[in-house]
């Protein structure tokens, strides 16, 4: 466990909204499909089990903004669902790869790193090891997608 860090997935407020709306915040209808094993869901930090009730919606990751701040494709679960309570790495997403970005609190990408699966916590905390990270997205390595973003905690 690593409590120096906040794992953060898509915020409980969005999450509300957009179940309530019935649309993500770029128009995109809240489309329930029964899932399959493994889809990375940004809800609650899991990969889903056959026969959940997700949806693929539109989402911008970075509160930061910037030129950075790109909006993408993520999974959810359609309805309720307890999101992350974890303190540490995502357990699901330990054994994968992935690709680390770190931003200054401008938005700006300071860095790119490509982790082999099981590194991702020590490549995590190299990164934090400099000031200027203030946000670290946690990527897919193929479709580039995010999956979660890393924060120090804040007391």
């Amino acid at each position: 466990m690593n409590s120096e860090l906040e794992y953060l997935p898509v915020p409980a407020a969005d999450l509300d909204r957009i179940r309530c709306n019935g649309h993500d915040d770029y128009g995109n209808r809240l489309l329930p499909q029964i899932s399959g094993d493994g889809a990375p869901l940004r809800c609650c930090l899991r990969l889903s089990v056959a026969g959940e009730e997700i949806s693929l919606i539109a989402h911008r990751p970075s509160p930061l903004g910037g030129a950075y701040a790109e909006v993408g494709p993520v999974f959810i679960h359609v309805g309720e669902c307890p999101g992350y309570a974890g303190d540490g790495f995502p357990s699901d997403f330990l054994e994968r790869h992935a690709v680390l970005r770190p931003y200054d609190e401008a938005g700006l990408m300071l860095d790119g790193v490509l982790v082999e699966p099981g590194t991702s916590e020590g490549e995590l905390k190299r990164l934090f090891d400099d000031p200027a990270v203030a946000l670290v997205h946690v990527r897919n390595v193929v479709a580039g997608c995010w999956n979660f973003s890393v924060r120090r905690r804040t007391a």
